[in-house]
């Protein structure tokens, strides 16, 4: 049976980032009340934490390809250069179309401390994954470092930092109240991001059943469902965790990673449809995606107003009128970041 294969290219990985991305963007469109019903909650509410578990697996195969094993590699000059151009590099250009755009459109402008952890001065939905994006990069290291010393042990005690953070977190002040603080916080994705490394070196990509019937996997997975049965099905609020990532905290992850698992055993494995090819070319922008959507939605142009501007909310069906917004803030959101993603590859990283 084969373990994932350090040396190959796995373009389930650019589908699945594709979608996650395409799920984003509806998430940031449709109403805030139907964020927490079952529907999503099952399926484009997952979308963060498979990027994370993409992450964690994506940078376990890239160390291991380099026979990086010890800190001093994985912290190595190379390292760091290779993320300041992928990661860094786009978050400063969008830094300085946020601040114009913001000036222009005269909105709130932030320059506090919060910019050193990636807050946007007009900030929008979801700026928070690339807060934690930048914390990944420094500790993802470490945390490949101990795994290879101890996989039980790390894996158990991600899970317990993240479940004491959700914890501690409906108690401590700056965390509380859906703060930027808590849902910028590594520690809520830790867990994830450990199963990504674990997928790495154990799954067996071409027999998805063999992983089914782990215990470990039984035991998370039945945890998971049952949790995100009781927080969107029955709609029971737990006192003991934040009130809006109650569908998102780390209770819910075996969830994402027997989605992203049988993923990577079912999903084409090349490009040979259109359809695949599209999806493909927007995981692999899906950074450069994000960052524009944070902009797109943080500017606050509504298409809503321009369809009452036009004189068409009576004469449309209000559902046909939230299907075209959506579908027209994935195409603006899609074509404006694969756009940048290109000129970022062909031009900006050119120069480095």
């Amino acid at each position: 049976m084969m373990i994932m294969n350090e040396n190959k290219y796995y373009y389930q990985l650019d589908i699945l980032k594709g979608l996650a991305i395409i799920s984003v963007i509806i998430l940031h469109t449709i109403p805030i009340y139907l964020i927490k019903t079952p529907i999503i909650v099952f399926s484009i509410l997952t979308a963060v934490p498979v990027f994370f578990f993409i992450m964690g697996l994506n940078s376990s195969m890239s160390f291991r390809r380099k026979n990086y094993f010890e800190l001093d590699q994985l912290y190595s000059k190379s390292y760091f250069k290779g993320r300041f151009k992928r990661l860094i590099v786009p978050f400063i250009i969008i830094f300085f179309i946020s601040l114009i755009l913001g000036i222009l459109l005269k909105k709130t402008i932030y320059l506090g401390l919060m910019i050193f952890i990636g807050y946007l001065p007009l900030s929008g939905p979801g700026n928070y994954f690339i807060s934690i994006v930048f914390q990944f990069v420094i500790i993802f290291p470490l945390i490949y470092y101990i795994y290879q010393k101890n996989p039980k042990l790390i894996l158990a005690l991600s899970f317990i930092l993240s479940l004491l953070f959700e914890l501690f977190a409906n108690n401590i002040s700056i965390l509380m109240n859906n703060s930027f603080l808590y849902a910028s916080s590594i520690l809520r994705y830790l867990f994830i991001i450990v199963l990504g490394i674990w997928a790495s070196e154990n799954f067996r990509i071409d027999n998805f059943s063999s992983l089914i019937r782990k215990n470990f996997v039984i035991l998370g997975l039945f945890m998971s469902i049952t949790y995100l049965i009781i927080v969107s099905i029955f709609k029971y609020k737990l006192i003991i965790f934040q009130q809006a990532w109650q569908p998102q905290i780390v209770l819910s992850f075996f969830y994402p990673f027997i989605l992203c698992t049988f993923a990577l055993s079912y999903l084409p494995s090349n490009s040979l449809n259109k359809v695949s090819q599209i999806i493909g070319s927007l995981g692999r922008a899906s950074y450069h995606i994000f960052l524009v959507q944070i902009l797109f939605f943080g500017s606050g142009i509504s298409l809503y107003k321009f369809f009452i501007y036009l004189g068409l909310l009576n004469s449309l069906n209000w559902y046909l009128i939230a299907i075209i917004i959506l579908i027209i803030n994935i195409i603006i959101s899609t074509v404006l970041g694969y756009l940048f993603y290109l000129f970022d590859k062909r031009i900006i990283q050119s120069q480095f």
